[in-house]
Order: C-alpha cells, then sequence, then structure tokens
C-alpha cells in the first residue's frame, strides 16, 4: 500500500496510535504496531510523523483538543478549579497513558494545554496573588488531580501486576478499613476498621474531591 492512500495521513496516525495506547498502553506502543492497525508499512508512516517521541507529542496535544476547558468563560476560581478537576479525571480515566505522558514536560504544555493553564491561573487571581503564585497553584490542581489518577490506574499501567506477590502476611488499606486483616496493623490505622466513613479512602474519586478541598482551603490561607 502506497503513502498516497488516502487514509493515511497525520491525524490518521495518530488517531490509531490513540486507540493502540488506550488498550495496551503505552509500552507496547511501536510504530510498527501503528502501521499494522492502518494496513500499510512501518516507513510510510515516517512521511507524517518523525519518529515516536514526536507521536507522542502529537497524541497529547491530540488529546488536549479534545479535552478542553471553557476558556470562554469566566466562572469565580472555586468553580473553575471544579471543572478542571471534573475534565481531567474524565480524561484520565478514559485515557491512562496520558497519566505517563503528562509526567513528561515536552508532552505536557501544548498550545492547548497552555490556553488551560492560563484560564485555571487567571481563577487564582481573585485571591489578590500575583501570576507566579496563581500559576503555582493552578500547577499544583494539576499536580494533584495527576498523583491521584496515577494511583487509581496504576494497574492499568503496570505491565506486570505485583499485587498480592509480598505474601498474605500484608495488610492493603481495604483489609484495615474492612477489620479483615490478620496483620498487625499500626495503633493508629488500627482505629479504621469499621468505621462506615472511612470507606471513601477507598474511592479515588472520593479522595480526589476532598484533597482539592484542602487545597482550595490553603490557598485562600496563603493569600490573607
Amino acid at each position: 500500500m502506497t503513502t498516497g492512500t488516502p487514509r493515511l495521513s497525520r491525524s490518521a496516525i495518530v488517531g490509531a496510535a490513540i486507540r493502540l495506547a488506550d488498550e495496551g498502553g503505552l509500552a507496547g506502543l511501536s510504530m510498527r504496531k501503528v502501521a499494522d492497525s492502518l494496513g500499510v508499512g512501518a516507513m510510510s508512516l515516517y512521511r507524517h510523523v518523525a519518529d515516536k517521541e514526536a507521536l507522542l507529542l502529537a497524541m497529547t496535544e491530540e488529546i488536549g483538543r479534545l479535552y478542553p476547558y471553557p476558556v470562554e468563560t469566566s466562572p469565580p476560581w472555586r468553580e473553575r478549579v471544579r471543572i478542571a478537576v471534573d475534565v481531567d479525571w474524565e480524561l484520565y480515566a478514559r485515557h491512562p497513558w496520558v497519566v505517563l505522558a503528562y509526567s513528561s514536560p515536552r508532552n505536557s504544555y501544548g498550545e492547548d494545554s497552555l490556553e488551560c493553564l492560563d484560564w485555571l491561573s487567571a481563577g487564582f487571581l481573585e485571591l489578590g496573588v500575583d501570576i507566579e503564585q496563581a500559576t503555582d497553584m493552578a500547577l499544583s490542581v494539576w499536580s494533584f488531580v495527576q498523583g491521584v489518577a496515577l494511583a487509581a490506574v496504576g494497574d492499568e499501567l503496570l505491565a506486570q501486576q505485583v499485587r498480592g506477590e509480598s505474601g498474605p502476611d500484608a495488610p492493603c488499606l481495604t483489609d484495615v478499613i474492612s477489620g479483615r486483616s490478620d496483620a498487625d496493623v499500626p495503633p493508629h490505622l488500627a482505629r479504621l476498621a469499621g468505621r462506615p466513613d472511612a470507606t471513601r479512602l477507598l474511592d479515588p474519586r472520593a479522595r480526589l474531591d476532598a484533597g482539592i478541598d484542602y487545597l482550595c482551603a490553603g490557598f485562600e490561607a496563603s493569600a490573607r
């Protein structure tokens, strides 16, 4: 098949790469696999994308376009934070590989991402801080969401599952809260056993929302 085939374009290549990453993560992504999924020779891709690094950059830029913030609106800063958290959480849930891709500054700040960062940072200016501190606050929100997302989708990102390899006596938080752990539990954490409200600690989204509330309270306090 020649490179003149209509379906072979930069957008088609990026779309195919995103689908492959969604299915198998970044570890298994290669130019050859992208080419095979499109029914073309691997060398034909290089007329549209320089290399795998350029492909990954194009993938993250496309994801940024698919999950924009409402930059044409000007809600209060707390509402901006809520919107940003909702958008980013959905992005990471649908495309877990982006958690790792965004860990590289090269892939984190495309044109669309910078617009989103500008919009979120502008909201924090309402607190009376300067643009440097406002941007620091916005980046703190991003980092926290990314960190919780990494923990939530970790199993999908690991090439080799390690859960349970430490042996039956190693307690996990689920066992601690349920009171089912047969191992020694540190005294303060042992007080979580049987507490119904403590189960929210096992819900990534609940921990995300609680953590964002803590962050926002800290932002307000630091701006006084």
